[in-house]
């Protein structure tokens, strides 16, 4: 088995890596219930990196890391004839999670992978309008615990690369952001929620030289 011949040559069973993501997010923003959703279910950028440890096991591995990840834009426009348009925006969206993954090899080069993490997310809440729109705004940075779960499959490039295509669920939860209307402060719930595929990249030991 490839995933366990550094053991077998008498070399650590445990091996430190990096990886690069990037995929797509299909987003919810403000699903509060009683209250019509915000934005439903709208397609955004994601990317990030990981900094992890590969546990080698008999049918494949175990891999803790740290994940970081940025996302793009999610931005909403409500127009009314003769009243005007208020814009809801998501900027600068954020998350850092520790995850646990469990791979399986059933074949030498090829396998799955599933598994979840727990951290922090967050974003700016932004509300500005045209009209009487703009008697209601908001520009607010909002963050809470974040948790995801999802899995996927593995391909091994090689002894030290790998590369897998993955699906998550990803969901920051309902915080309580501030606005004002006429110029009197109020306070609003809002949350993120998104299912995700991902592609990501891992080196495995990748300042050992190589040739190794």
């Amino acid at each position: 088995d490839s995933f366990l011949s550094c053991c077998d040559q008498g070399q650590s069973c445990r091996q430190f890596y990096l990886g690069g993501i990037v995929g797509a997010d299909f987003a919810t923003l403000d699903k509060v219930t009683g209250d019509e959703t915000t934005i439903p279910n709208q397609s955004i950028f994601t990317a990030g990196g990981t900094i992890g440890m590969r546990f080698l096991r008999e049918s494949g591995a175990l891999r803790l890391e740290f994940e970081g990840r940025g996302r793009d834009q999610l931005s909403v426009t409500a127009t009314e004839a003769g009243v005007g348009s208020v814009t809801t925006r998501a900027t600068d969206g954020w998350s850092a999670m520790v995850n646990l993954w469990r791979d399986y090899k059933p074949f030498d080069s090829f396998g799955f992978y599933a598994g979840g993490g727990i951290g922090g997310g967050g974003y700016r809440s932004v509300i500005s309008g045209t009209g009487l729109g703009a008697l209601t705004s908001a520009n607010d940075r909002v963050s809470n615990f974040a948790w995801q779960a999802g899995g996927g499959i593995i391909y091994d490039l090689s002894r030290r690369a790998s590369i897998d295509l993955g699906y998550r669920f990803f969901s920051i939860s309902e915080s309580t952001a501030a606005g004002e209307f006429i110029g009197v402060p109020f306070d609003y719930p809002t949350n993120f929620a998104a299912s995700e595929l991902l592609l990501q990249v891992r080196i495995y030991e990748p300042f050992r030289s190589w040739r190794r």
